[in-house]
């Protein structure tokens, strides 16, 4: 009796490992919670899930940096596809924070009653945007800063707090004057250690004079400075804007950067320490 041709055995699928079925686990928590940022730091298996879609890596061009390269800065808003990104070009740039009023008091410096060369064209209103105090945007500046703002409070209905603006060589000045009166070394701030050396030469030259006047030999290197080319801080270059994001959601990150692109003419950088945006404004 001939014998019926058997149907050969369908190759068993090799069960998944319990380390990257743990991952499959945890992507599916953070697709769950919304939370699908996290999802690059797993290494998901190639699977596919009824009704589950979990992202797949993303194209790195042959170009891109060695997986031994620093990791995304933290606080950087995930990418969306199509969405713009932040320059991480913050070695091209430094940017330093202002003292606050108190700690300016602390180095027994007098209020600042000065706050910029800046003419407010008429008539003047607020702007929708938030400005600390002390900070000075050129009207020019602070229309682009509008824009941006525009389409931030469009995306999000919310509005941008702005932290630093650009500054003249006075208040740079003094706010180095009170990083070192309350006994911060700008050698170990600043990249430019030639450019810091020579503040701090005016600084020791003069620390038996009133503050004011050690201020104000500071104040003549760091112009002198500015007229060679030579910037100590990214906010002495005009078009200088420091963003809040601390509070930013992810969402209203990418937010941010996509009003950025829109407005044009503005280089994003995400600073981390501490964390915000710094905006170079054409």
């Amino acid at each position: 009796m001939p014998t019926l041709p058997t149907r050969p055995a369908a190759a068993k699928k090799p069960a998944l490992e319990p380390r990257r079925l743990g991952a499959v686990a945890v992507a599916l928590l953070f697709c769950a919670v919304g939370c699908t940022e996290k999802l690059e730091s797993l290494d998901l298996p190639d699977i596919r899930l009824p009704g589950i879609e979990l992202p797949s890596a993303p194209d790195v061009p042959a170009s891109a940096a060695p997986a031994s390269a620093a990791p995304r800065a933290q606080g950087a808003a995930p990418q969306a596809k199509g969405a713009p990104r932040a320059a991480a070009q913050a070695d091209q740039l430094e940017c330093d924070e202002l003292p606050s009023a108190e700690e300016e008091r602390r180095a027994n410096l007098p209020p600042l009653t000065a706050l910029g060369k800046t003419a407010r064209a008429e008539p003047w209103s607020p702007p929708p945007y938030q400005v600390l105090p002390g900070v000075t945007l050129p009207a020019n500046i602070a229309a682009k800063v509008e824009q941006i703002d525009r389409g931030y409070a469009r995306r999000t209905r919310e509005h941008l707090v702005i932290t630093s603006g650009t500054r003249d060589a006075h208040r740079q000045a003094r706010a180095m004057f009170t990083k070192m009166r309350l006994g911060e070394d700008i050698l170990q701030l600043y990249r430019n250690k030639a450019a810091a050396r020579e503040i701090k030469k005016a600084y020791q030259a003069n620390a038996r004079k009133p503050p004011e006047q050690v201020v104000a030999a500071m104040e003549a290197v760091i112009q002198d400075q500015i007229d060679r080319g030579i910037y100590i801080s990214a906010h002495l270059r005009r078009g200088a804007v420091d963003v809040r994001n601390r509070t930013m959601s992810p969402k209203q990150k990418r937010a941010f950067l996509e009003s950025t692109a829109e407005v044009g003419g503005v280089l994003v950088i995400d600073e981390s320490t501490p964390p915000h945006y710094h905006l170079q404004i054409d």
